[in-house]
């Protein structure tokens, strides 16, 4: 279902730390209507799937080799929200905390280990409920000792083989059933846009690794929230100045 509500990246933290009864220093309001689904459905463990580049024009154009993704929106959620930033790591910390980048200073994976803010994941470690993290190795390395599950993927040429393994270490960490909180960045279409390559094979291959993370959560009874973190680095999106908007899906597959 397509919500005519534009939110920004900044709601995802906060409404998260409400539904795990934790407190997050963000001044955003969480959504009341993702909310109220989690709440309802008490999902056993929530997945955040940062899907790199997909913005909300890419989700719009290959709908039909992101088959999943629109099917889980059609029975869920789905947001268009405003970006914060042009590139990945400010994004996603913005993602995890809530913060702007002038907020939280992240800008840099090693200044994950400097900064004074804490994302929701060592939040709701701290609150004894345990976490996982999957992602490029240099990102994983601040988080080492500060929440439960670090998995490190090493950066490499074969960027489908990089989200296969993604994919398989998020699968392997929703057997934990300790685990309440997962985040993972998958990065396909961002290489392949960055290289001018088929961004139509990239969205295929995105398709395939949600179709396997999806099937796990449902497993477990989970919920996934996916969502992009930044416009696609195209030329045609230059006119935008970096403003544009990217798709937050909410579901339980």
């Amino acid at each position: 279902m397509v919500v005519m509500q534009t939110l920004s990246l900044l709601h995802i933290a906060p409404t998260l730390a409400a539904f795990f009864d934790i407190d997050l220093p963000s001044p955003v309001q969480p959504v009341k209507q993702i909310l109220n689904v989690m709440n309802a459905r008490a999902p056993s463990v929530v997945v955040l799937t940062v899907i790199d580049s997909l913005d909300w024009q890419l989700y719009s154009d290959f709908a039909p080799e992101l088959e999943v993704l629109h099917a889980l929106a059609s029975q869920g959620l789905l947001f268009e929200c405003e970006t914060v930033s042009t590139t990945t790591t400010p994004a996603i910390a913005s993602i995890l905390t809530g913060l702007l980048a002038d907020e939280h200073e992240i800008f840099t994976s090693k200044d994950v280990g400097t900064s004074e803010v804490n994302s929701i994941l060592e939040v709701l470690e701290d609150a004894g409920k345990p976490t996982a993290a999957i992602l490029e190795t240099a990102g994983t390395k601040p988080l080492v000792g500060r929440i439960s599950y670090v998995c490190p993927v090493d950066d490499r040429e074969d960027i489908q083989e990089y989200d296969e393994l993604i994919t398989a270490r998020t699968i392997s960490m929703l057997q934990k059933q300790e685990v309440r909180f997962i985040f993972e960045h998958l990065r396909a279409i961002d290489r392949f846009a960055h290289r001018g390559n088929d961004l139509r094979v990239a969205a295929r291959i995105t398709n395939e690794s949600m179709v396997e993370i999806a099937k796990v959560v449902k497993e477990r009874n989970g919920m996934l929230l996916m969502c992009g973190d930044h416009e696609a680095h195209l030329k045609e999106r230059k006119a935008s100045g970096g403003k544009g908007t990217v798709p937050l899906i909410v579901a339980c597959p």
